[in-house]
């Protein structure tokens, strides 16, 4: 019996040290981040280009973070219906505003076109009508307390193309 007292003991011991590394590790970060969005209004040059009224239904999107210290990268998918306006300028020149919950206290993300060099947002433009969405990749900087209020939340993005 005190050997059965012992053993229970042990397990209960080891059973304890386990749940709590668990638990340390599992708050460290979550595993995925995502966001859900809306687009709010357009401007700069191809303003006319874009649709962003009537446009309140949320899009989901997953985003792919790396955090270094507190220093964050966000990449994403991003869409929008194009309205086939002609451009009047590089799409590359242009950024997306982003706000959390539409507020900026709750924190503003910058982002650009991911990898300009590499895909021709010009020209993927060029060959969608009118009423078609334009996908693209963009990418942003912020900080992780940020990050932390954007992760299963949703915002609000002003076009700057």
């Amino acid at each position: 019996m005190i050997a059965t007292i012992a053993m229970m003991t042990a397990c209960s011991g080891n059973d304890k040290s386990s749940s709590a590394a668990s638990g340390s590790e599992a708050s460290d970060a979550p595993e995925s981040y995502s966001i859900e969005y809306n687009l709010g209004s357009n401007g700069g040059t191809n303003y006319a280009c874009f649709d962003t009224f009537g446009s309140s239904d949320k899009i989901k999107a997953d985003l792919d973070v790396k955090i270094d210290g507190d220093k964050v990268i966000i990449t994403m998918p991003f869409e929008v219906k194009v309205t086939g306006e002609e451009l009047k300028k590089s799409l590359a020149e242009g950024y997306l505003d982003f706000c959390v919950e539409n507020s900026s206290e709750k924190g503003k993300i910058e982002f650009k076109l991911a990898d300009p060099d590499k895909v021709d947002y010009d020209a993927e433009y060029k060959k969608l009508k009118k009423d078609d969405i334009l996908k693209a990749t963009i990418v942003g900087e912020t900080t992780k307390d940020v990050l932390d209020k954007m992760n299963n939340n949703w915002g609000t993005f002003t076009l700057v193309l």
